[in-house]
């Protein structure tokens, strides 16, 4: 028990607050500046390792000036670099992120660069870390055919799969047969699904159309809170907190969730560690290192069942 394995993509987060989102053509004198370890797989390790799991993590970088500082980061966050692979092709992968500084708001562009080059052979070779674990939970910021196959190990081992099919792009949706778990944010489950956003029903039919494909269906829904039709008919309200940046939230839910989940907690039990989580994330600057603590999670958590406040 307690342990997960995440498969995806580590980038280098270059993120500015900014006045506000700029629109097509506008330059806006924007500050502080600050650069550091992210990426949508790095970022969910990281929220699993520090929420009280064992955590195993394969990405590929480049080796170029970024590679220390990746080093440096997978050291200070304890997740072991034993599955951190090198391109001789690319570069390490890169987000340019600026934050609307009012409301926590972003706009976020990736290049995955050497996170394509991950291939079914890398999978292969480093089976065991897939055979071994409790929980795997991945994305769709790396390559896709390498990710497909490490799905497949992991489900074929007993693993609980989760899927955060994020960013949104084709896909073989013959690979969901595999996947126990889909957690989507609402703009991501739309466009998936083809079905507009509008209001609390529209949520519903979008959870019914992946429900078709998935067994348990989770919609993170920002403030909103989540939709989870397996655990309530109704939204399962957000955490309020005083929101700095939402840039990695819905990263840290995914992570701790899938640490409170190899740990046996129930779908609605993670739910509710994994909102605290991310409400908290967003109360800091940055990605990675915006991640809570296990002990924050439960203690705030716990505030929020003896009605301190919601």
């Amino acid at each position: 028990m307690n342990r997960v394995t995440v498969f995806g993509s580590y980038v280098m987060d270059l993120t500015t607050l900014s006045p506000h989102i700029p629109v097509v053509g506008e330059t806006v004198f924007s500050g502080p500046f600050k650069m550091g370890p992210g990426g949508k797989g790095f970022n969910q390790a990281v929220a699993a390792r520090k929420s009280g799991s064992q955590v195993q993590f394969m990405t590929k970088i480049g080796r170029d000036l970024f590679a220390p500082f990746v080093r440096e980061a997978f050291d200070r966050f304890d997740i072991s670099r034993d599955n951190l692979l090198e391109s001789v092709e690319s570069g390490t992968g890169v987000a340019l992120i600026i934050v609307d500084r009012n409301n926590g708001n972003n706009a976020i562009a990736v290049a995955p660069e050497a996170c394509n080059e991950l291939s079914v052979e890398d999978v292969r070779e480093r089976k065991e870390i897939f055979v071994s674990c409790d929980v795997f939970l991945t994305q769709f910021e790396a390559n896709l055919e390498a990710t497909y196959e490490a799905i497949r190990i992991a489900k074929g081992s007993g693993a609980k799969v989760l899927l955060n099919p994020a960013p949104v792009k084709e896909f073989d949706h013959a690979i969901l047969k595999y996947v126990d778990i889909i957690m989507p944010n609402e703009i991501e489950a739309s466009l998936m699904t083809g079905i507009p956003l509008d209001g609390l029903d529209s949520i519903k039919e979008i959870a019914q159309e992946l429900g078709k494909y998935v067994e348990t269906v989770v919609l993170t829904l920002g403030g909103k809170g989540v939709y989870c039709p397996s655990v309530s008919d109704d939204l399962i309200p957000a955490c309020k907190v005083a929101t700095v940046d939402t840039t990695g939230a819905g990263d840290a839910f995914a992570g701790i969730f899938a640490s409170y989940m190899s740990r046996g907690k129930s779908i609605a039990e993670a739910i509710d560690y994994a909102k605290v989580g991310a409400a908290i994330s967003t109360t800091r600057f940055g990605t990675s290192p915006s991640m809570p603590e296990k002990e924050e999670i439960e203690a705030l958590l716990s505030e929020i069942k003896g009605g301190v406040f919601g």
